[in-house]
C-alpha cells in the first residue's frame, strides 16, 4: 500500500499512465480485502460466532446490511480516490511540460 505513494505511482511522466492506474487498483484491492476482512470481525463480534446466510431472519437482515455497507464503501471509495488520483496525475504532468 505504500506504493501507491510513489513517485512513479502519481506522476505519469515516469512510467506512463499505466501504472498510476494500476498502483491506484493495487491500493484499492488492499484496502477492499481490510475491509471485508473487518466486517468479518464486526460480525464475528456481534453473534459471538461464525454465521452462515439463511441460520435466521436477523442474522440474513444483518448480513444483507452488511453488504450493502461494504458494497457502497467500496464504490464511493474507488471513485473518489480514482478521480483524485487522476487529477493529481493529470496536474503533475501539467506542471512538468511548463
Amino acid at each position: 500500500a505504500a506504493e501507491a505513494y510513489s513517485k512513479k505511482a502519481i506522476d505519469p511522466t515516469v512510467e506512463g499512465y499505466g501504472t498510476v492506474v494500476w498502483s491506484v487498483l493495487k491500493a484499492g484491492a488492499f484496502a477492499t480485502g481490510i475491509l471485508i476482512f473487518a466486517t468479518q470481525i464486526d460480525l464475528f463480534l456481534e453473534f459471538g460466532r461464525y454465521v452462515q446466510p439463511g441460520e435466521s431472519e436477523d442474522i440474513d437482515l444483518r448480513l444483507l446490511s452488511a453488504l450493502v455497507e461494504v458494497l457502497n464503501d467500496v464504490i464511493f471509495e474507488a471513485s473518489t480516490i480514482a478521480s483524485l488520483r487522476l487529477f493529481l496525475a493529470v496536474s503533475t504532468e501539467r506542471n512538468s511540460r511548463a
